[in-house]
């Protein structure tokens, strides 16, 4: 569904309460709020609706990355209201009576509730007598079939947010891209990108592997990947990748902080963390002569400090001017976000995984919702 298919806003909005799904799942460093690049981002449409006269009941979740623990707003509400710069009121109970007359509230961890993740429709119901019409503004999470991205627009007027009508109008791009087209494929798990892979290996004209994704990669071409971090479940559905001339492997590797080595020398006690400097020359080349760069996942092992190959590639693409160049994956935009680089780049994508699904798929739960929500309203 392409942003223009997207239904507007009513222009009249003084006095409406709208409850707004927002992605407010940053990374949490000694209990402060470390990167805010997607609260950041919504900042502008909390704005706009407030200008407009609306009355503002947030909707989201937090969560430790690293445990995956549901996390309470509470400690964190001072912090949100000076990113986006507005005073937020924080409520722990969905209902009514508790929100109160703050003009913007944020409630708590929507997680918390019983019927969120299993969209529940008596719960999807009840969160949705808390407003008088709905917005997803959290593309990011669009790909969750949850109470609060599905379940609701069954109850309310639902409408695509600003960012969220970006994103799809941005992304829609990858679908039918410009050539030479690069896509670089970094991070971990070789489950969370066969889609992509799929999708778009007839249409690239090449593909970088990088990140732990390439450890197997290279393991299942036969070279020594050490004590390297590897897919070994994923060793058999590498074959019918690597017969294709597309995929490109990186050249060197950096097996510590300091020292990278060719691929080809790495012994049986190394691993590898990271790719290595030819490696990014090599790729830097290859999307100066391209005309469109898709980029999901880090270089390297970004949670261990390995970060200086996919800061250098970042620091080279932000200096194309003629390259169009879209970038996703939480930990990549973390990166690029204490660079702060945004701006030099086509689009930078708050989705990660919604990312890829988008890519793989065309369209999202969340964005099924709001179509078929709005299909209702346009008959009525």
């Amino acid at each position: 569904m392409r942003k223009e298919s997207f239904i507007a806003l009513p222009k009249k909005l003084s006095g409406a309460t709208i409850l707004v799904r927002v992605d407010f799942n940053e990374s949490i460093e000694r209990k402060k709020i470390k990167d805010s690049f997607r609260i950041h981002a919504t900042a502008p449409t909390l704005h706009e609706l407030r200008r407009r006269g609306a009355r503002l009941v947030l909707i989201a979740h937090l969560e430790d990355s690293a445990t995956k623990k549901q996390l309470s707003f509470k400690p964190h509400i001072a912090q949100i209201s000076k990113i986006i710069g507005m005073p937020l009121a924080f409520s722990k109970i969905y209902s009514k009576k508790a929100l109160g007359i703050a003009p913007a509230v944020l409630l708590e961890n929507i997680r918390f509730q019983n019927g969120e993740t299993a969209n529940d429709i008596n719960f999807a119901r009840r969160l949705a007598s808390l407003g008088d019409l709905y917005i997803n503004e959290a593309f990011s999470v669009s790909h969750r079939k949850h109470a609060s991205i599905v379940g609701i627009t069954k109850f309310l007027p639902s409408y695509a947010g600003p960012l969220l009508q970006k994103e799809v109008t941005a992304l829609s791009v990858a679908l039918k891209p410009k050539h030479p087209f690069l896509l670089i494929i970094g991070g971990a798990k070789f489950s969370t990108k066969v889609a992509l892979l799929k999708n778009f290996l007839p249409k690239a004209d090449a593909v970088f592997i990088g990140g732990a994704l390439a450890n197997t990669f290279l393991k299942a071409h036969g070279l020594e990947v050490g004590r390297s971090v590897i897919e070994k479940d994923a060793l058999g559905q590498m074959a019918n990748f690597l017969r294709s001339q597309k995929i490109i492997l990186p050249l060197d590797a950096y097996v510590s902080q300091r020292f990278a080595k060719s691929v080809f020398d790495v012994d049986k006690g190394e691993k590898i963390f990271d790719v290595g400097p030819e490696s990014v020359k090599m790729l830097t080349g290859l999307a100066r002569s391209a005309k469109y760069v898709l980029w999901n996942g880090p270089l390297g092992f970004i949670e261990g400090g390995y970060d200086q190959s996919t800061r250098e590639l970042l620091k080279n693409l932000a200096k194309m001017k003629k390259t169009k160049v879209i970038i996703g994956g939480g930990d990549t935009v973390e990166v690029l976000d204490e660079m702060r680089l945004q701006q030099h780049f086509y689009h930078v994508s708050t989705g990660g995984g919604a990312m890829l699904d988008f890519l793989a798929d065309g369209s999202l739960p969340g964005i099924d919702a709001i179509a078929s929500a709005q299909k209702r309203m346009h008959k009525k």
